[in-house]
């Protein structure tokens, strides 16, 4: 299939004022830092992207626009972070205080955590999978902006990770991760 051997380079976007104070964002929308996005045009540096995608939260489109410097950005609502339900907006004490065993050391929310609110992980990892697929129409290098979560379950889909390894990790903002799309497998082999 045209584009299947595409790399793609994953990038969490810049870091909020949710980030720094704790607060769980899930799809809730806030701005990225906009001096955290300094630098960011040099990021992936002479790298000429086939297809530059984005989840469609404002703090992911500033810092795919801040990466691309200028050239066309596709939106995909697919790459989403997880919803969160009612502890979006929360902090993250709050939910430790409640469920001590969904978070991470570093604090992120765990990406196996199954607990009442939060969106169901098959689902999760079906749509970010959806997105995937669609990458293969462009052909690459393909630059994709996105969150923690939906991040860490694309690399567990493209084969970058496993799905015990993501669950416990998190990805620092602005920090390339390399995948091939040749790896792209099926939800329900890695769940």
């Amino acid at each position: 299939m045209p584009g299947d051997d595409a790399t793609l380079w994953l990038v969490r976007h810049a870091p909020t004022k949710d980030n720094v104070e704790g607060v769980i964002m899930g799809q809730r929308d806030p701005d990225a830092i906009v001096a955290e996005l300094d630098g960011a045009d040099r990021l992936l540096d002479g790298i000429s992207f086939a297809q530059i995608v984005s989840s469609d939260a404002r703090r992911a489109q500033a810092t795919a626009r801040a990466i691309a410097g200028g050239r066309p950005l596709r939106l995909d609502e697919r790459l989403r972070e997880r919803s969160f339900g009612r502890w979006e907006g929360r902090s993250k004490a709050e939910l430790r205080a409640a469920h001590p065993e969904v978070l991470t050391p570093t604090g992120a929310v765990r990406l196996d955590a199954e607990i009442p609110g939060l969106e169901r992980m098959g689902a999760f990892f079906g749509r970010v999978h959806a997105a995937l697929t669609d990458l293969r129409e462009g052909g690459g290098p393909v630059l994709v902006v996105a969150h923690n979560g939906s991040l860490r379950a694309a690399m567990v889909l493209l084969g970058v990770s496993d799905l015990a390894s993501a669950a416990a990790s998190s990805l620092a903002h602005l920090r390339p991760q390399q995948a091939e799309l040749a790896g792209l497998r099926d939800p329900r082999s890695v769940l």
